[in-house]
């Protein structure tokens, strides 16, 4: 610039530019290791059907919802836990109910899923109607564990239903249809239903 040499001049003023020299390095190791690791987080992108259903399942019926894996890589070993949250009479305290599931865990989770849990004598939803999931402020709350082939890591989400996203008396329509030799799954009618005869 013109200026001639600029240069740090006695021990106090050296050791004042080496810890400035040494503070700088260390600022932007921590810079790049926080923006690294905050793009470089593995996520899984699972989408939840808008609403979940109460429909017809063999001879009882089953609560229902739908999950689809939007990523081109696979997900393995996909475990699945369901939750009823319920609150107890004349109490803000709320009691949770672990869910029986037809399928709680699948070694291979390519595309689309539908989730059961069937309401049968041993389940916290047994006559359980519309009214009384209001009045309980029912809420279902889900959690996903997968392991990412693309990442190589465990992978989580997680999502809820309240009692006005259930629908009773709706089931899902078939998603998937054959072309060809190969199967085609249409992600734009996950909340797509029907209406169905309860048990």
């Amino acid at each position: 610039m013109g200026y001639g040499r600029v240069a740090p001049v006695g021990m106090a003023t050296n050791i004042i530019a080496a810890i400035e020299a040494m503070l700088g390095l260390l600022s932007f190791a921590l810079a790049t290791g926080l923006l690294y690791g905050r793009f470089s987080k593995p996520t899984a992108r699972i989408k939840y059907s808008t609403n979940a259903v109460i429909a017809p399942y063999q001879d009882i019926n089953g609560f229902m919802f739908r999950v689809i894996n939007l990523r081109q890589s696979e997900l393995f070993e996909v475990e699945i836990t369901v939750t009823l949250s319920l609150k107890r009479e004349n109490s803000e305290l709320r009691n949770f109910f672990t869910l029986d599931l037809e399928r709680k865990k699948i070694v291979l989770f390519p595309s689309v899923w539908t989730v059961v849990h069937p309401i049968n004598e041993s389940s916290p939803m047994y006559k359980m109607t519309p009214s009384d999931s209001i009045s309980k402020d029912a809420e279902i709350i889900i959690m996903i564990k997968a392991f990412d082939e693309s990442f190589s890591q465990t992978v989580y989400s997680r999502s809820s239903y309240k009692a006005n996203e259930i629908l009773w008396g709706q089931k899902f329509v078939y998603l998937i249809q054959q072309d060809d030799n190969s199967f085609v799954v249409d992600a734009s009618r996950i909340d797509e239903t029907e209406k169905a005869g309860l048990n």
